[in-house]
């Protein structure tokens, strides 16, 4: 899968406050300015950067100089939710924050810092008047579920958010220990090798290697890679590939002896079986912040069904990134159990 280019930050000329500035507006002010959609900055060539109402931007923090390019990390993080004007030269902005893991800690104590990226921003429900001379250059901000076995793949140097602060209740959401491991430590995409991924509708959930326990039955490598493969992001039951086979209406199931066909995963592309036999992994060593978790998935779902009906959607490959998958240049792993459901993970 191909990189995004990553673009530049833009600097901007050191200027003295407008002169027709007045200060900060007050809520009963701001309701009789006149709203905007979107507001214009020149940087430091004269380049012109449109920022509309719903966009994300980087913003710079007090006391941080604007004609100097400073590490994305240093640069605050809002939403723009509207824009209003004094005039010409004297626009503000209604931002929503984005906080860093340092700044929940100061109002949430129990908020663990160190189970967070530093490319990671919590979406609050705070918000301020901002100068738009303080607007640095647009932002993205990934949202990210870790949950979910869909999650869309993005770069260990993207920002991403997984909570929600609610400021006045001091209250994180959703809460940490749904999504953290059975160890009640989050995952931190800067620190942590590997973490192992249950795909399973009950589970759906990523737990660190040391947290985890060996099968206590020894198994060859092709009935590990058959395991993988029968833990199906579709269902909770324990269903064998040979269960869906035969539960197949008669009508769906190929006409000749039954002997005709050994295994029948021979049946379906190698690429395809081997996508789905690795294991769902993330982390430092191990695919970057979201991993191969959606291609794995994608890989097993189509297995799965076509197990079920006999047949496999001719623009499968559209639906699975093999090389997302099946990465050429990860360590394998030791096999491990699912703590809540024993599937092999």
């Amino acid at each position: 899968m191909s990189r995004r280019k990553k673009k530049s930050l833009f600097t901007r000329k050191k200027v003295s406050k407008p002169k027709y500035t007045i200060g900060i507006p007050a809520d009963s002010e701001w309701k009789t300015m006149p709203d905007f959609a979107s507001f214009i900055v020149a940087d430091e060539e004269g380049n012109q950067h449109r920022f509309s109402i719903g966009e994300t931007a980087f913003i710079l923090p007090e006391g941080v100089l604007p004609d100097k390019l400073h590490h994305p990390t240093a640069y605050w993080i809002g939403r723009i939710k509207e824009i209003r004007a004094r005039n010409d030269e004297d626009v503000w902005v209604l931002v929503q924050w984005y906080w860093s893991p340092q700044e929940v800690n100061s109002v949430i104590k129990s908020f663990d810092v160190s189970g967070c990226g530093q490319y990671e921003r919590i979406m609050s429900d705070y918000y301020d008047y901002v100068s738009t001379a303080s607007f640095c250059d647009h932002a993205t901000v990934m949202r990210y579920d870790e949950r979910s076995i869909d999650q869309e793949v993005f770069d260990s140097d993207d920002f991403f958010c997984r909570f929600d602060l609610e400021y006045r209740a001091r209250k994180i959401l959703p809460n940490i220990t749904r999504t953290a491991c059975c160890c009640g430590v989050s995952y931190n995409p800067d620190r942590d090798p590997v973490m192992h991924f249950c795909p399973r509708p009950a589970c759906c959930a990523a737990y660190h290697q040391e947290c985890l326990q060996r099968p206590t039955q020894r198994l060859d490598a092709a009935t590990r890679a058959r395991k993988f493969i029968e833990s199906w992001p579709d269902t909770d039951e324990q269903l064998s590939i040979e269960d869906l086979v035969g539960s197949r209406p008669c009508r769906k199931r190929r006409k000749g002896p039954e002997s005709s066909i050994s295994d029948p995963l021979e049946e379906l592309p190698e690429d395809l079986v081997k996508a789905a036999q690795q294991q769902i992994v993330k982390g430092v060593q191990s695919g970057g912040v979201v991993g191969n978790v959606k291609a794995v998935v994608a890989a097993r779902q189509l297995i799965y069904r076509s197990l079920l009906e006999g047949s496999l959607p001719t623009d499968w490959e559209d639906k699975v990134d093999i090389e997302a998958a099946i990465p050429s240049k990860r360590k394998s792993s030791p096999v491990f159990v699912c703590p809540q459901c024993q599937s092999l993970i």
